[in-house]
């Protein structure tokens, strides 16, 4: 891997690698370490009972600590031989107890903050251990890394009360739904806004579609655990009539923005290539209007202008419509920051990125699903906040 292709952070010095660790390593990480290791020493022993005659059986487990730079790690389950194994086959990886666990704590810190991938698990195994673990393997290591999150986010009661939420989804490739391998799945995704600005994904659900049955489900799951319109502002959705059918059942009582990016992008979707500039340079002057009363006007004389060569176009843009002016109902200084659904958007891309040194595609939607519990914890427990007062 070149320079320009490298993902992970690299330390120059053992101060570097101190101060990474001081800064970004949590509890949750100490549990990391504590699990990867449990199960790294047990796949070297599964490795071993097949390369020696002898039969050779588990007994159990015992306990053994760490004394590591976040402080003393109790408890790590260590697998227990019923029997003495043969002289001369010691385990490589009981050097994490000792002189390499400091490079231990920083490959599993890497994985810990960037996503399991079987390339990193073969790093970490080829690196400390000298071991070579399986595919097999590196997806069992990533189920109970992730089931040992402190904190899943879809299982959590909400507390918190939210003047802004953000609908939207991201479509990746899962094996799902009972469909061929690799079929495009969506994951619904919800991110609420305090009137602190705090921002926070508190819920998502993977699904076949966009459509109404898909988001219902998913807003009922977030009202059961505590999703409340009170205090709640704006619902700011994409263009999908599904979800905004959903959102006037359940919060019939709450705006809705629809995403103006969305809705430019749908229209310019069905414009003919030749038109396309000319199209979205009238788009963008109905969105840069200074009162709604002007985009009115605008969209007007966008529609009759277009309505003959574009009339595909014309009526992408009348579909809702009216739902992307809502921001004009709010302060002009919150207008830039309310009339998209941008935020979730740059998380999506986090999550893409991150899904990309993963793997191309997962093997179940509950593969997915433990996957963006892991990042949307770190995101929310990372990123600054989006939106203040």
């Amino acid at each position: 891997m070149n320079s320009k292709q490298q993902k992970y952070p690299i330390f120059n010095s053992d101060k570097e690698l101190s101060d990474f660790l001081l800064n970004n390593l949590t509890d949750s990480l100490k549990q990391s370490i504590k699990v990867t290791t449990s199960i790294m020493v047990k796949a070297e022993m599964e490795n071993l009972r097949k390369e020696v005659k002898e039969h050779l059986q588990f007994n159990g487990y015992y306990d053994r600590n760490m004394i590591s730079t976040l402080g003393k790690i109790e408890g790590i389950q260590i697998p227990r031989w019923r029997q003495t194994p043969p002289i001369g086959q010691n385990l490589k990886s009981f050097s994490v107890f000792d002189q390499q666990k400091q490079q231990f704590e920083d490959l599993v810190a890497e994985m810990h903050r960037l996503g399991v991938s079987t390339r990193k698990v073969n790093k970490i195994c080829s690196t400390v251990f000298g071991v070579k673990i399986s595919k097999d393997q590196v997806g069992v290591i990533h189920k109970e890394l992730a089931e040992q999150e402190s904190l899943q986010i879809n299982s959590q009661p909400i507390t918190e009360k939210f003047e802004y939420i953000l609908w939207d989804g991201i479509w990746v490739k899962a094996k799902s739904f009972g469909l061929k391998a690799n079929n495009k799945t969506v994951l619904l995704c919800c991110l609420g806004i305090t009137a602190e600005g705090k921002r926070q994904i508190i819920g998502f659900a993977p699904a076949d579609n966009e459509g109404y049955e898909a988001w219902h489900e998913l807003i009922l799951s977030l009202k059961r655990r505590g999703l409340s319109a009170d205090g709640l502002k704006l619902n700011i959705t994409d263009d999908g009539a599904g979800l905004q059918s959903a959102l006037d059942h359940l919060f019939p009582n709450v705006p809705v923005q629809g995403c103006i990016v969305h809705k430019m992008r749908n229209v310019l979707t069905q414009t003919r290539h030749k038109n396309k500039p000319a199209v979205g340079e009238q788009l963008s002057a109905v969105y840069q209007a200074e009162s709604k009363e002007q985009a009115i006007e605008r969209f007007e004389k966008f529609c009759k202008q277009w309505y003959i060569a574009e009339p595909r176009a014309v009526e992408s843009l009348r579909f809702h419509f009216e739902r992307t002016l809502t921001y004009y109902d709010f302060p002009k200084e919150l207008w830039r920051k309310i009339r998209t659904t941008n935020i979730l958007e740059r998380e999506f891309r986090e999550v893409r990125r991150r899904i990309k040194v993963f793997d191309s595609s997962f093997n179940s939607t509950d593969s997915l699903s433990r996957y963006g519990n892991s990042i949307f914890n770190y995101l929310n427990n990372n990123y600054p906040a989006a939106i203040t007062h």
